[in-house]
């Protein structure tokens, strides 16, 4: 999911087109909304669905300038779910400079997309096939990086236990390991002038770059970085 990093008192996105001209110096309700509802959608992926509330819209705000423009200029929340508030800050049309009044809007930003639900009680060390999910649309304001593609986890396995019906996000899954215990591996001796293969098994899980536990016909306590599927290289 893309995040927008947004940071109080610090200008990120600016609507030069949201210009509200009112008149007695005051700039309405819907001109505020529409310059924070256009900055909601263009700060979130397009596969989100949004559901947007105002809470505290006022008919009317006053600012120093009978022609503005407003710019959204700080929100206080990075993933903009929730309950979120925005500063939005008027300036003079066609000017960079001379802000007035900061106008703090609440708004509640409900999110749904399509997501994987389990569909029966997966094991932890499990590669996700078809047959362990469900792809359904549910309401993700609550949820960190939900998972909306078998793709997403090719190459991946849980980590946990996950009961049918829970919703699957990414920090269940871990890189799979390209080497796993009890396999049958390669292990490398090298020395400056000599690199001799033997085989052993694996002790441990391990992922690319990993240090495991391995064993061969001799000894059964070895050392070994994994330096690619299947192979490892003795460590001292």
């Amino acid at each position: 999911m893309k995040r927008v990093g947004l940071e109080l008192g610090v200008l990120v996105f600016a609507f030069g087109l949201a210009s509200a001209a009112a008149s007695a110096q005051t700039v309405s309700a819907a001109a505020v909304r529409d310059v924070v509802a256009s900055y909601i959608k263009a700060s979130l992926p397009p596969s989100l669905e949004t559901s947007i509330n105002f809470e505290d819209l006022k008919k009317s705000y006053p600012v120093g300038y009978k022609q503005c423009d407003l710019v959204v200029a700080s929100a206080n929340s990075v993933t903009l779910k929730g309950l979120v508030t925005f500063l939005v800050k008027a300036r003079p049309s066609g000017r960079e400079e001379g802000y007035t009044q900061v106008i703090p809007v609440t708004v509640r930003i409900r999110t749904f997309q399509k997501v994987l639900v389990a569909s029966q009680t997966i094991s932890p060390h499990s590669e996700i096939e078809r047959d362990d999910i469900n792809t359904v649309r549910a309401e993700t304001t609550d949820l960190q990086n939900p998972v909306s593609s078998l793709s997403e986890l090719k190459g991946k396995w849980s980590t946990r236990w996950i009961q049918g019906g829970k919703v699957l996000t990414f920090d269940m899954f871990t890189d799979e390991p390209i080497v796993k215990r009890g396999q049958e591996i390669t292990i490398i001796f090298r020395t400056k002038n000599i690199t001799v293969r033997d085989q052993g098994s694996a002790l441990q899980d391990g992922k690319l770059g990993d240090v495991i536990r391995v064993a061969n016909e001799y000894r059964d306590n070895l050392r070994a970085r994994i330096v690619g599927r299947g192979e490892v290289v003795l460590v001292n």
